[in-house]
C-alpha cells in the first residue's frame, strides 16, 4: 500500500500550522492577501535538512520578519541583518523571536551583501524573491482565493511587486488552478519600477537606484523568471506615485 499521500498530507497540514488562513474581505477600496512564501521555504528546509540550520536573511524588511518568526515556529537558529537606521520597534521585534541580529550597512543591499558573507556550513540563506519554494508557497494564495470565491475567477488580482517572488506565485497559482485569462495589475512606484522597466526593454533591467516610501518594494532588479512568466500570462506592470502608494495605505485603513 503507497502512504506517499498520508505523508504528503501530513507534511502540509504541518506546514499549514505556520500560517493563519487569510479571509478576502470585500472592499470598494482596496483588497489584501498575505504571503506564505518565506513560510513554505523555511519549513522545507527544515524537512530536508532539520533544526540544526541557522537561517541567515538580509533580504528586505518584510523577508527578515518573516524570517525570524518562522525560525522561532520551527526551533531553529535565525542570524538577521538589517540596515543600522532600522527602527527600534523592528529591532525589538527580531529580538523578541529569539534571532541573533546585526546592524549593518546604510541601506538593504549593503545589509544583504554582509549577510551573505555570513553563512556557516550550517548556514542557510533565504532570499528575498529568486527561489523557487518561495514561489510555491506563494501559489497556494491563488488556491486560498478560488476556495473562498466558489470556483468563481476573480476580475483582476492586484499585486506589489518587489524583487517578484509575489508575483511569481501569483501567477502560477493562476495557472495551476486553470485560471490563465484573469489579468494580474503588477505595481510598483515610480521610484522602484525595475519589473516595469524590464518589461519595456524586453529583458532585465538593473535600475541604478531606488527612491520609494515604499521600501519593502525598493529592489533594483526584478527576478528573471518574473520577466519570463511575463510572457505566459497576461500581466499589466503599473507604476504609481509614493503618493499614490500612501494614499491607498489610507484608504485601505479607513482613514
Amino acid at each position: 500500500m503507497d502512504d506517499s499521500s498520508d505523508d504528503e498530507n501530513r507534511s502540509i497540514d504541518e506546514f499549514q500550522s505556520l500560517h493563519v488562513g487569510t479571509p478576502l474581505l470585500h472592499s470598494p477600496n482596496l483588497s489584501v492577501k498575505l504571503n506564505w512564501g518565506i513560510g513554505n521555504f523555511c519549513y522545507r528546509t527544515v524537512q530536508t535538512r532539520g533544526t540544526e540550520v541557522q537561517f541567515v536573511c538580509g533580504s528586505g524588511m518584510n523577508t527578515v520578519l518573516a524570517v525570524s518568526y518562522c525560525s522561532r515556529q520551527l526551533g531553529t537558529d535565525a542570524l538577521i541583518v538589517v540596515p543600522k537606521a532600522t527602527e527600534e520597534r523592528i529591532c525589538d521585534l527580531i529580538r523578541n523571536d529569539g534571532s541573533q541580529l546585526i546592524l549593518y550597512g546604510d541601506d538593504w543591499n549593503a545589509s544583504e551583501a554582509h549577510a551573505r558573507k555570513l553563512v556557516r556550513r550550517n548556514g542557510i540563506y533565504v532570499p528575498a524573491s529568486d527561489h523557487s519554494h518561495l514561489w510555491q508557497g506563494y501559489s497556494t494564495i491563488i488556491h486560498e482565493i478560488k476556495t473562498q470565491l466558489h470556483d468563481t475567477p476573480p476580475a483582476a488580482i492586484i499585486c506589489p511587486v518587489g524583487g517578484g517572488g509575489l508575483l511569481n506565485g501569483v501567477i502560477m497559482g493562476l495557472q495551476e488552478v486553470e485560471w490563465k485569462e484573469v489579468p494580474v495589475i503588477a505595481v510598483e512606484t515610480h521610484g522602484s519600477n525595475s519589473f516595469q522597466s524590464s518589461v519595456v526593454a524586453g529583458k532585465v533591467v538593473s535600475l541604478p537606484k531606488t527612491s520609494t516610501i515604499a521600501t519593502s518594494l525598493a529592489v533594483k532588479s526584478i527576478s528573471s523568471k518574473s520577466l519570463e512568466l511575463s510572457l505566459a500570462h497576461p500581466v499589466v506592470p503599473f507604476a504609481v506615485s509614493d503618493a499614490m502608494a500612501a494614499d491607498a495605505v489610507r484608504l485601505f485603513a479607513g482613514k
